[in-house]
């Protein structure tokens, strides 16, 4: 991961922390937060306009399965049919 640890980056995702990133020329954003006890997951792209309404991921589970919502974000085949951890090495973290 460019700019940061991916460690870090991937901690801050169990507590729900805001992320911004880079990936091929894609501008996105990852938050999560806990409601009525689901742990709720979303990535949002951010630029260019993706020119659709909604996410382009996202996952919701009891809090208790916070851990199984991570791990489909870094397994699931989100980036151009790559997993995040298959292109963690070309991913720049950004500030916004």
């Amino acid at each position: 991961m460019k700019n940061g640890d991916v460690n870090e980056f991937v901690d801050g995702l169990y507590y729900g922390d805001e992320r911004w990133f880079r990936y091929n020329g894609v501008k996105y954003f990852i938050q999560g937060w806990v409601e009525n006890g689901q742990f709720s997951l979303m990535l949002d792209q951010m630029e260019p306009d993706p020119g659709y309404i909604g996410y382009a991921w996202s996952q919701t589970k009891p809090v208790v399965q916070r851990q199984e919502v991570v791990d489909a974000f870094l397994t699931d085949k989100i980036f151009d049919g790559k997993t995040f951890w298959e292109v963690e090495q070309e991913i720049e973290w950004v500030d916004d």
